[in-house]
C-alpha cells in the first residue's frame, strides 16, 4: 500500500468523492487521517501499488489536488532517546520500549503530513526522504 495526500477544495467537501471512487474503481482505499471541514481539507489515504496511477489520475479528474507525502526515516545510531519525538507524534508511530529506547513504527507513521518529529528532534536523528515513483513527480500539484 502506498500514502496518498488528497486535498480538497471548499465546494468539494459536500460530496462523496472518495466513496464514489471506491465504488467505480473497485480498489480499497484505506483512510488513514482526514482533517476536513467547510473551508477545505486534507485527507490522507493508503491505496494498493498496483493501482497507484489509476487512483491518482481518477482523484485528480476529479480536481482534487494529489500528492504522494514524504517519508520519514531514523537513524537509529544517532537517537539518544531522549523522547521529544514521542511526546509530539500523534499517531503513537515513536514509542518508548522497556528499556526506554525508541521504537519506530513506519506503518503507523504519516510522514510529511506532520513532521513534528522531524522538527522535534534535537541531534537530527530523523529526517523526511523522498520514495515515490519517478512518473508521479511529474504530476505533483
Amino acid at each position: 500500500m502506498v500514502r496518498v495526500l488528497l486535498k480538497f477544495l471548499d465546494r468539494m467537501v459536500e460530496e462523496p468523492i472518495i466513496a464514489q471512487l471506491i465504488l467505480e474503481l473497485k480498489f480499497p482505499i484505506n483512510v488513514i487521517t482526514a482533517h476536513i471541514d467547510s473551508k477545505g481539507g486534507e485527507v490522507l489515504v493508503e491505496v494498493p501499488q498496483e493501482s497507484l496511477n489509476i487512483v491518482i489520475e481518477a482523484f485528480r479528474k476529479k480536481g482534487v489536488g494529489v500528492s504522494v507525502p514524504k517519508l520519514v526515516e531514523f537513524d537509529m545510531d544517532k537517537c539518544i532517546s531522549c523522547g521529544s519525538c514521542v511526546t509530539l507524534c500523534p499517531v503513537d508511530a515513536i514509542t518508548f520500549t522497556e528499556d526506554f529506547s525508541i521504537n519506530f513504527d513506519k506503518e503507523k507513521c504519516v510522514g510529511s503530513t506532520c513532521s513534528a518529529c522531524v522538527n522535534a528532534c534535537p541531534v537530527k536523528a530523523i529526517r523526511s526522504v523522498k520514495k515515490i515513483n519517478n512518473d508521479l513527480n511529474n504530476n505533483h500539484r
